[in-house]
């Protein structure tokens, strides 16, 4: 129903429907050169467990030894240049979603809280002062604030392009690749911020995590991890956890404690949520 300040401010109801319409436009055009992209079948979770349909979503199945949400028909891994692409993903796929673009993420990221979250986090938890790897790690800024308070750090993302644009902006150390075929030094603090549900191997994945870790060192993981009760996992946030060109895998606490087991690591925590869909899983290196 029309509210009143449409018909008070009309320019500025225009302005709106303007802009709406325009969003329309770009999600639907500038997102469909991906629509090519190449996809594998997948009938196993990475755990081995079998899969279930999963009656929400058709492209996911559900594994019946851990609860993990598998993607059936995941893009084949060397297509994630493409979609993780500097151009692409921080330019065409950010906007589509009304997310900031690379250039606007550290004043966004400082701004929401996010980076005080996890600063104080990984304070919490103790993780040894020392080097720092992030993978995935978005503009650089949670590195650059590490830095600041004398860590070696090393960041790694995807895109050679977007890796470029990290070591001149925020003047760090960062590697392009696709993590765990990185080659990369021991660490005190392993970062996976947004990332794992992105692996096409996690298993994997953690185990290099583990191997790079220094003992008593801590990994900080954050994914979306079905901890709650919602009769449709992740409600309100649903559409967004179950994106099946970037998540391959949604997660569950049991299938966190599965991973933890299968590769020497321990649970520090399950307990700890940034917001829905960031929830944490932090572990430490015996």
């Amino acid at each position: 129903m029309p509210r009143l300040s449409h018909f008070l401010h009309p320019a500025r109801s225009a302005r709106r429907l303007a802009q709406i319409i325009g969003l329309f436009f770009y999600r639907t055009f500038r997102s469909r050169p991906l629509k090519d992209i190449r996809r594998g079948l997948r009938d196993r979770c990475w755990c081995g467990g079998m899969l279930s349909d999963f009656k929400w979503h058709r492209s996911y199945g559900v594994c019946g030894e851990c609860g993990t949400y598998v993607n059936r028909i995941p893009p084949l891994q060397e297509e994630l240049s493409r979609v993780y692409s500097f151009d692409y993903y921080w330019h065409v796929r950010q906007k589509s979603r009304g997310n900031p673009s690379i250039e606007h993420r550290p004043e966004n990221d400082r701004s929401d809280g996010r980076v005080v979250y996890w600063m104080g986090l990984i304070d919490r938890y103790g993780a040894p002062k020392g080097r720092a790897i992030e993978i995935g790690c978005g503009s650089g800024v949670l590195l650059s604030e590490l830095k600041k308070h004398g860590r070696e750090c090393i960041g790694v993302d995807v895109d050679e392009k977007s890796a470029a644009w990290i070591r001149e902006r925020m003047s760090l150390d960062i590697r392009s690749g696709i993590f765990p075929d990185v080659d990369l030094p021991n660490c005190d603090l392993f970062l996976a911020l947004d990332v794992l549900e992105h692996s096409t191997q996690p298993l994997e994945f953690m185990k290099r995590a583990s191997e790079l870790l220094n003992p008593g060192g801590i990994a900080v993981i954050q994914a979306p991890i079905d901890r709650y009760s919602f009769r449709k996992p992740f409600e309100a946030r649903f559409d967004d956890a179950f994106d099946d060109l970037e998540h391959l895998f949604i997660f569950t606490d049991k299938a966190m404690r599965a991973l933890a087991a299968s590769t020497g690591l321990e649970i520090v925590s399950l307990n700890d949520t940034l917001w829905l869909m960031g929830e944490m899983a932090v572990f430490r290196k015996p």
